[in-house]
């Protein structure tokens, strides 16, 4: 049960519907407008009214214009939604500093042990032109430009090219041919597949290290069918991809590849995401039976705070888990372009890139930043991003080596 703020210390005869009511409104963004400190407004989940919510004249409790608390004099769920979000406000205001990891400038490192000392070591002549080669000092690594990306002798630039454009919808023949037409570089889509699973592999550690403190720790979860074509699973080849994302930042805190929708796949999410998040005030999700078995396994407590176990169930998107229905449909449009994934395995990597590249490296429409910056994390990866953000990873993950 959340702490009574005392403002609110005049409405005794509150219950839980209301304040669950009140914490949807929340989670449904733009339904609250502070005005000033004292005063708020709250829109009507009915018609398009506006309620006042302010503080009373003698400072002794908060008043809404709604009937409900006009009429009975019990704490409403405009009130509820308030206090919620006074209270989001004031957690995000004096949580721990942002995470910055400045590096206006990333030079090259070491991608056998993250070293900065490094030097040239002369140039390798190929028909795709003159490619770089370097020497680490400390370890005696060898590699030519090309993100250490295995033993491929294509350019850094080339390479980071086909990342961002698979990134942004293009499918992988098509990128291939990108590459043939503006960097003279004739690579398999194969080679392409094999790069966007290599940034999987190489930035997703990193990133997951990284707990971002300003989320509003209202999460929603949801789950959607992928075509995995190697995974047979009954009638067709599909999987299930769980995604788990932040109501206020937008983070994708969470995406997990399963066969099947039992609660032990959903308690896998929310293991993963105790790992990497704070822990919740509310979970939303759309009334799946996993969901609140997982919910009584991982975060059911008898002490309070608890966290909420939120059904909305989403008719032709009318619920309070539009925000991850509307990533699932990002997703969506991707995969349709893939024409499906090959494997269970190589699946699980492709969605942890396209998550690091949602995070970190997509500017999000309605931020106007990443989901990572609005959320606290705060890397200044310069104009190149993906390039600078595996350099970033590999600088911080010593001793690491390249499979």
């Amino acid at each position: 049960m959340v702490n009574v703020d005392p403002a609110f210390k005049g409405f005794n005869n509150y219950d839980e519907a209301r304040r669950i009511r009140g914490l949807t409104i929340v989670g449904l963004g733009n339904q609250v407008k502070r005005i000033t400190d004292s005063r708020y407004l709250v829109k009507s989940q009915s018609s398009e009214i506006w309620y006042e919510v302010r503080q009373k004249f003698d400072g002794n409790g908060w008043a809404c214009s709604c009937p409900d608390n006009t009429h009975r004099k019990t704490m409403c769920k405009h009130l509820w939604a308030v206090h919620l979000s006074k209270e989001l406000r004031t957690e995000i205001v004096t949580e721990e500093k942002p995470i910055e990891i400045a590096q206006p400038q990333i030079e090259m490192v070491c991608y056998g042990c993250g070293s900065e000392d490094v030097i040239k070591n002369g140039q390798r002549k190929n028909r795709k032109g003159n490619t770089q080669k370097f020497c680490c000092k400390q370890c005696g690594h060898n590699w030519s430009d090309n993100l250490g990306f295995g033993k491929c002798k294509i350019p850094t630039k080339a390479i980071t090219a086909g990342l961002d454009l698979y990134f942004k919808g293009i499918s992988l023949r098509q990128v291939r041919q990108h590459l043939i037409q503006f960097y003279g570089v004739d690579v398999s889509h194969v080679a392409v597949y094999k790069w966007i699973r290599k940034f999987g592999q190489v930035v997703t550690p990193f990133v997951d290290k990284l707990i971002p403190p300003h989320l509003s720790k209202v999460y929603h979860i949801d789950e959607m069918m992928v075509h995995v074509k190697r995974a047979e699973i009954f009638k067709g080849h599909y999987q299930w991809l769980w995604n788990l994302m932040d109501n206020t930042t937008r983070f994708w805190i969470s995406s997990k590849i399963s066969n099947d929708r039992r609660p032990e796949d959903a308690r896998a999410v929310y293991q993963d995401t105790k790992k990497k998040s704070p822990k919740p005030i509310a979970i939303v999700h759309d009334g799946l039976k996993s969901y609140n078995e997982a919910y009584w396994k991982e975060f059911y407590t008898h002490k309070n705070p608890r966290v909420m176990d939120i059904r909305s169930v989403s008719v032709r998107h009318d619920g309070i888990n539009q925000k991850v229905e509307a990533l699932n449909g990002i997703f969506r449009t991707r995969e349709y372009v893939m024409k499906g994934m090959d494997n269970p395995q190589s699946a699980q990597r492709l969605v942890e890139a396209f998550r690091t590249n949602y995070n970190f490296l997509r500017e999000h429409g309605s931020l106007g930043r990443t989901p990572a910056e609005q959320a606290g994390i705060k890397l200044d990866l310069g104009q190149n991003k993906i390039e600078n953000l595996i350099k970033l990873a590999i600088k911080n993950r010593q001793n690491y080596q390249f499979k």
